[in-house]
C-alpha cells in the first residue's frame, strides 16, 4: 500500500509539472557567462523530490543516527574539557596534574561524603579522651567556595600576600618553638608544600588494636610520619587533622569544613583520617592566631602533646 502511495503521489507531480512547462515554456538565457536550460532543472528538481520520496527509511537512518551520536559526544566532550581545565586550575596537589590524575579523581568522586559540614561521629574510646579545643571565635561573614578532591582547595576569600608571609612566619615560629617536639618538612599527603610534624609523643600509645596496631603516635596520619597539618601555597588554606570534638568546633564555628575523602575507603582502605578537614585562610592578621591555635589542636590528636604547655615535656 505505501509504495502504491508513493507512486500515485511520484505521478501526480509529473502532471502538475507538465502543466507548468506548458504555462511557462523553457526560456533559454544565453550569454558569455551565463547559459541556463529551465527545462533541464525543472526535471531535476522532479527527480530530486521523487527520489526523497522514494527513499527506503533504512538509507536515511545512516544520516540520522550519526546526528545523534554527535549531538550527545559533542556536549560530553565540552564537559570533560571544561571539568578538566578546572581541575588543574586548582594548582598542584596529591595527585599529578595529567589526565591521568584527573581520571583518577573523577573515579574518587564515586566515595566522597554527602556533607562536609557534618562532623565526625566520636567513636569511644578516642585517644586522647579529651578534645583539645574549649571554645573558639565564631567566624564573621559566608565560608569561603571550595572545590575539587585531591586537590582539595579554597576558591575564593583568600589572603593577601603579605598576610600569606605572617601564617608561614607563624608555623616556622611555633616549630623554632619546640624543637624537640616538631619539626618542618614538605607534607606526606600532598608531597609538596609546608609541614608541620610530631616527632615525640607525650601519651603512651595504646596496647596493640586494631585501631592502633603499635603506632609511634597516637593517630597516625600519612604513614604514620606525625604529620600535623600542610600549608597550601595557593590559598592559604590548611588540612589537618583532629579529634573529632574539635572537628566539630572547628566546623559549627565555620573554621573549616571536612575533606571530601575524609573517613572514605576504597576496598577496606581508609583513604584519609575521619577527623581530616580544611581549615580556611585567616583573611586578616588577627584570624592568624586563631588558626595556629587550631594547628595545635592537630599536635593534641596526632601524640597528645598540648603544645601551649610544652615547655616542660
Amino acid at each position: 500500500m505505501a509504495h502504491l502511495t508513493v507512486n500515485k503521489v511520484s505521478l501526480t507531480e509529473k502532471v502538475l509539472w507538465s502543466k507548468l512547462r506548458a504555462a511557462h515554456p523553457p526560456i533559454k538565457l544565453q550569454s558569455t557567462l551565463i547559459n541556463i536550460d529551465t527545462s533541464a532543472f525543472l526535471d531535476l528538481e522532479t527527480n530530486n523530490f521523487s527520489n526523497i520520496l522514494t527513499t527506503p527509511a533504512s538509507k536515511l537512518g545512516h544520516l540520522f543516527y550519526p546526528t545523534i551520536l554527535i549531538s550527545i559526544l559533542l556536549p560530553a566532550y565540552r564537559f570533560i574539557l571544561k571539568d578538566y581545565h578546572a581541575f588543574l586550575a586548582l594548582g598542584p596537589g596529591g595527585t599529578p596534574s595529567t589526565f591521568a590524575g584527573y581520571l583518577r579523581v573523577t573515579y574518587l568522586r564515586l566515595f566522597t561524603i554527602r556533607d562536609p559540614f557534618q562532623p565526625p561521629s566520636l567513636a569511644l574510646p578516642t585517644c586522647p579522651q579529651g578534645s583539645y579545643l574549649s571554645r573558639l571565635p565564631q567566624r564573621s561573614g559566608p565560608r569561603p567556595v571550595t572545590a575539587g578532591i585531591a586537590p582539595h582547595r579554597q576558591l575564593n576569600q583568600k589572603c593577601s600576600p603579605d598576610l600569606h608571609r605572617a601564617l608561614r612566619k607563624a608555623f616556622h615560629n611555633l616549630a623554632a618553638g619546640y624543637p624537640s617536639l616538631l619539626r618542618k618538612g614538605n607534607s606526606c599527603f600532598e608531597k609538596h608544600g609546608l609541614a608541620l610534624f610530631l616527632s615525640a609523643c607525650a601519651q603512651s600509645a595504646p596496647p596493640d588494636t586494631a585501631a592502633h596496631p603499635t603506632p609511634s603516635h597516637l593517630n597516625p596520619t600519612c604513614q604514620d610520619t606525625g604529620e600535623i597539618c600542610h600549608l597550601h601555597a595557593s590559598d592559604s588554606s590548611m588540612h589537618m587533622t583532629l579529634h573529632p570534638l574539635d572537628a566539630a568546633l572547628v566546623i559549627a564555628s565555620k573554621w573549616g569544613e571536612r575533606h571530601p575523602l575524609a573517613g572514605c575507603s576504597i576496598h577496606g582502605k581508609r583513604l584519609l583520617p575521619s577527623g581530616f578537614v580544611m581549615v580556611y585562610a585567616p583573611r586578616e592578621e588577627s584570624e592568624i592566631t586563631t588558626v595556629m591555635e587550631i594547628v595545635k589542636a592537630g599536635g593534641w590528636w596526632v601524640g597528645g602533646v598540648d603544645l601551649g604547655k610544652a615547655e616542660g615535656l
